[in-house]
């Protein structure tokens, strides 16, 4: 009796470890890519100072203070108290002040990046839009804010997804697996009962 020559395969086995290899790489490169992604959708600016951001779509957007990050070439490692700032958000074009509120408490840390949201503002116009951020009482020191749109369901997207890839690659694996033995099981079984009737002995 030869187990090499029962179908399925044992080279099925392979196929399985090859699926979990394929699932990891697909995860890591997922990962790697949907940050970048995400890092790409965060507008920096210095603060204290201004900056116009093109917003280009109407919704909730929020404001991040990032105490450790990179900007222009430099690396900014500031205090993990959010500073004093006095922020203001107004629309370029006509002028208007945007009213502001509190954010949800979201923080993210990625690609050396950690930040922590300020405060949120409803956009109802895309467009330019002018953000004036600066210490009312005394100078402070300088650091990083971002401005991103839908910015932690894009991580937590990511996360599902990315999660979902690496558990469905290792269930495929599983099914694979588990056919290949169950199958291989019986044919060998059937295999072994052949042989005893051929031979005609117990």
């Amino acid at each position: 009796m030869n187990g090499r020559n029962v179908l399925p395969s044992i080279w099925y086995y392979g196929l399985a470890v090859l699926v979990i290899i394929i699932g990891f790489l697909a995860f890591a490169g997922l990962i790697y890519s949907g940050i970048s992604n995400i890092e790409s959708g965060l507008v920096q600016m210095m603060a204290p100072g201004n900056a116009d951001l093109d917003l280009k779509e109407p919704g909730e957007y929020t404001l991040f203070y990032e105490n450790h990050s990179y900007f222009n070439g430099s690396i900014y490692n500031t205090a993990e108290q959010i500073p004093a700032l006095q922020i203001v958000v107004s629309e370029k074009a006509s002028g208007q002040t945007l009213a502001t509120y509190p954010a949800s408490g979201s923080t993210y840390s990625m690609g050396g990046r950690t930040g922590r949201s300020v405060m949120a503002f409803q956009v109802e116009k895309p467009g330019i839009h002018w953000i004036n951020a600066s210490y009312p009482k005394e100078p402070g020191p300088e650091v990083v804010l971002a401005v991103g749109k839908g910015f932690m369901d894009g991580i937590f997207y990511l996360v599902f997804a990315a999660v979902a890839l690496l558990f469905g690659s290792i269930a495929i694996a599983a099914i694979v697996s588990y056919i290949t033995y169950t199958r291989r099981k019986k044919a060998l079984l059937s295999q072994k009962e052949e042989e005893r009737q051929i031979r005609g002995g117990p």
